[in-house]
């Protein structure tokens, strides 16, 4: 069997993570993740991560899937690892499972020490990750760099419907008088603690008896105890002295009745709360009162109410309040409460961001505008349009967003940039047109699949894959033909078996034959792709197939068909 290029095997990683990230594309990890598993049984497998490039095994590797995977590695700080030859699947499972939760949880050499994978060695980076910047620096920070975004960037954020819902409440209420009330008796600095060290001299007689009867009168004055007991009424009395502010007070009316009546007055102190807050560089406040205000909005049903909250937080979050919000997407303690911000402004929220990608002046904040985007759920036809920007890096990360956002609608502005001259631009545009996969990029794919760039077609046979994609079967026949780089026929194969249609299945079936018409045998490398990609399919004539190819001469395709029968006898694993 042929051993795996280095761009083959990381692609086949990095997808893996990505897949990982997402807890309901079972099949699609499956696969992915046997399909990596097959790489890692010829060599050792060493990636390092050198200040935003990916080498692998020595070799330096670019690509539209190294992106997704640089970012994932900088998130958990992640300098080098090295998986051995033929490494438990076991161990494999824990590292991509790790790297693609969001960080958090401890690092991930701990992690997999602690789930039993000691034959994976994971080396952190020289320095903890940036608060401002949660990316690898990049070795040239000006704008077009290299190591800006590649691939599919992920954000480890959580959607803006769950901060909606989950994001802490305002503790309303001051706390109860025992928590102040206890501390003297706790020995925190309180009066009780010094009336400790008169209590001492009495233990220390003891030690020689003769003084015993002396030292009995000392100890009598037990009566100095009482003072103890009154210095806790002074500190429960300073507990009910500290009133409610006019911003807790109004968010305490507003959880409690969200669409009454007055709920119009009490948006308004709210709104002139928000903007003292702001005018204080108190930024912490102000998020809070317009994540809670933009929470109590979905729960409103009276259509007069609705009104009083949009007038209100269209007054909060005016251009210049976004703008200044939008760097907040980078700081770790304030980016899930300023993405709920920026999203409940729509198109102007959109708008900010955009500008700030294009503009940003390093990495880290280009990054953390693009994950922010993608969280948007409105307005992003703008993005449409600059596609069609002078710089590159602007249409390529567009590309990248349309197709993290699958925008049918940008099919056809992100069809004429496969004619762009940067080749980035073409993989990038390659890759979002295999996510969007439906008929209308049909026809723009089959141009893709005959691009001069071998990364450019294995961006489109990496990205293909299930229902949706059934009307580019023909197409990826066609391409298997005629395509002479052996990576990009083994994606294209198994791009196949994710589709999965009969029409994939048959040709599947043909092309794990052993002898073609014209050319003599087919190599066994291919034939080993073609079983794999049937059982992939596992419909019951690729399952007849299998069956079949168990008994083959050759030892390799026999072993293959018979790993993978016994797989697909396997219940799925919950």
């Amino acid at each position: 069997m042929a051993v795996p290029s280095s761009p083959s095997i990381i692609a086949r990683f990095a997808r893996c993570v990505e897949l990982f990230r997402d807890p309901t594309l079972k099949d699609e990890q499956k696969a992915a993740f046997r399909a990596l598993m097959e790489s890692l049984q010829s060599e050792p497998f060493r990636l390092r991560d050198e200040g935003g490039s990916i080498v692998v095994n020595g070799t330096p590797v670019e690509g539209g899937a190294v992106g997704p995977l640089t970012h994932r590695l900088a998130l958990h700080n992640v300098g080098e690892v090295s998986i051995p030859r033929r490494a438990p699947p076991l161990e494999v499972f824990e590292l991509v499972k790790a790297l693609a939760e969001p960080p958090g949880q401890g690092d991930i050499p701990t992690r997999l020490r602690t789930a039993g994978a000691f034959s994976i060695v994971v080396a952190l980076g020289t320095a903890p990750i940036s608060p401002a910047e949660q990316g690898p620096p990049a070795s040239g920070a000006g704008l077009g760099t290299e190591g800006i975004l590649r691939g599919e960037p992920m954000t480890d954020i959580r959607s803006p419907k769950e901060w909606v819902s989950g994001v802490p409440r305002l503790t309303y209420d001051p706390p109860p008088p025992s928590a102040e009330t206890s501390l003297p008796a706790q020995g925190l600095g309180g009066p009780a603690d010094a009336m400790q060290p008169e209590a001492a001299p009495p233990v220390a007689p003891p030690v020689a008896p003769p003084v015993a009867p002396p030292a009995a009168p000392p100890v009598a004055p037990p009566a100095a105890q009482p003072p103890v007991a009154p210095p806790t009424q002074p500190a429960a009395s300073k507990t009910p002295a500290r009133p409610l502010s006019p911003a807790d007070r109004a968010l305490k009316d507003l959880a409690r009745e969200p669409q009454a009546p007055s709920v119009g007055d009490v948006l308004a102190v709210l709104g002139q709360e928000a903007e003292n807050a702001l005018r204080g560089n108190r930024i912490e406040v102000f998020l809070a009162i317009v994540v809670e205000v933009v929470r109590q909005e979905q729960h409103v049903t009276d259509e007069s109410a609705r009104r009083h909250y949009k007038i209100a937080l269209r007054r909060m979050l005016p251009k210049a309040t976004l703008q200044r919000l939008a760097p907040l997407v980078t700081v770790p303690t304030q980016r899930a409460e300023a993405i709920v911000a920026l999203r409940r402004s729509g198109a102007e929220g959109v708008a900010v961001l955009l500008d700030r990608l294009v503009s940003a002046p390093g990495v880290g904040e280009r990054r953390g505008a693009f994950d922010a985007l993608r969280q948007m759920s409105e307005g992003t036809e703008q993005l449409i349009k600059m596609l069609d920007h002078d710089e590159w890096f602007v249409v390529r990360n567009m590309a990248e967003l349309a197709g993290e956002l699958a925008m049918e609608e940008a099919v056809p502005a992100l069809a004429r940039q496969l004619t762009h001259s940067d080749e980035r631009v073409r993989k990038a545009t390659a890759l979002a047109l295999a996510k969007i996969g439906t008929t209308s990029a049909a026809e723009a794919l089959r141009r893709a699949l005959h691009d001069k760039s071998a990364d450019v077609r294995m961006q489109v046979a990496l990205g293909v894959g299930g229902r949706r994609s059934s009307g580019l079967v023909m197409a990826l026949v066609v391409a298997l033909d005629e395509e002479k780089d052996e990576a990009v026929q083994r994606e294209l194969i198994l791009g196949l078996g994710r589709i999965g249609t009969p029409d994939a299945v048959q040709a599947l079936i043909k092309f794990s034959q052993a002898r073609r018409r014209l050319f003599g045998r087919r190599p066994t490398v291919l034939r080993v792709a073609a079983v794999e990609a049937l059982r992939l399919a596992g419909t019951a004539p690729a399952i007849g197939t299998l069956e079949g190819l168990a008994e083959e001469s050759d030892r390799q395709v026999s072993a293959a068909a018979k790993a993978a029968l016994e797989e697909l006898k396997k219940p799925p694993k919950r």
